[in-house]
């Protein structure tokens, strides 16, 4: 199997740094490594270059949320003729024989995509995820923090954004992410649209990432919550219906203000913006 590793990014430089070291740590040759600028400062993506020089590297000028750079960055490999992709964001680190466990389980399963098992970076013996799943009375997203689970997915699990192995027939097959999400719960939908499309989805217990979590949009509290939430709902008129819907939206509604309560922000017009968003989106 041609397989690469693709390290999505923005801004960060550093860290990006740690990431693709590890990478190379793992003895992935040069060749099978690329780095893909998500609208970073093009004084970061220079950099960047010039400090692995015999890498792959792309930028696109404007982000496109977590959604359009997972598009645009596997669009690119397999561009390049790579038939599937070890994709990482740059908050993780990759363990040493992850890319090859990941194409053996997929060579066994005849899934072309994979759950990799994370680990929290700085408690490396504990699972953030092995694969997480939706809980429709709750409506909330949850990781399994264990490998004690079955080797395919079931209808209602997903496979987190953090990072994952995607072959290029899959890609091709769901479209990628619907870059509609821009950021949260775009990972869980390409899983359901894999699921309603019979696609196996697998998890690999043998590859491990370890993940620094709270990196990323954690210190965005109000961006944070719009999109979580706004998505919440796009996801749940998508994939609930009837009377599950309706009780869905009901929970939701009156979460909404003392979540948005929680959120604190300087930028109470942009607050109310995006409250008042959110309310029509549950009319």
């Amino acid at each position: 199997m041609n397989s690469a590793v693709i390290i999505l990014y923005f801004n960060k430089i550093n860290m990006t740094s740690e990431c693709i070291n590890s990478v190379i740590d793992a003895g992935i040759p040069m060749s099978q490594i690329f780095a893909f600028s998500n609208g970073s400062d093009i004084a970061f993506h220079k950099e960047l270059k010039n400090r692995f020089p015999s890498i792959g590297h792309n930028h696109i000028e404007v982000n496109g949320g977590f959604s359009g750079g997972f598009n645009n960055s596997l669009k690119w490999i397999f561009s390049l003729g790579f038939t599937s992709a070890l994709f990482l964001t740059n908050d993780t680190i990759m363990g040493k024989n992850a890319l090859d466990e990941c194409i053996i389980t997929s060579s066994e399963s005849g899934s072309g995509f994979i759950a990799p098992t994370i680990h929290y970076f700085r408690k490396p013996d504990k699972i953030d995820s092995c694969s997480g799943y939706f809980d429709r009375k709750r409506l909330t997203l949850s990781h399994y923090h264990s490998t004690d689970l079955p080797l395919y997915l079931n209808p209602d699990d997903y496979i987190p954004g953090t990072a994952l192995f995607i072959s290029a027939d899959v890609f091709k097959k769901t479209g990628g992410m619907d870059e509609s999400f821009h950021t949260y719960w775009d990972d869980v939908d390409i899983s359901f649209r894999a699921h309603k499309s019979d696609i196996k989805q697998a998890r690999c217990f043998k590859a491990d990432i370890y993940h620094k979590v709270g990196q990323t949009c954690h210190k965005k509290p109000l961006y944070t919550t719009f999109y979580f939430q706004r998505n919440k709902i796009l996801f749940c008129k998508k994939y609930l219906h009837g009377e599950e819907l309706n009780i869905a939206l009901k929970k939701i509604s009156t979460e909404i203000d003392i979540l948005f309560d929680k959120a604190n922000s300087d930028n109470n017009t942009q607050k109310q913006k995006y409250i008042e968003e959110i309310k029509l989106l549950l009319e």
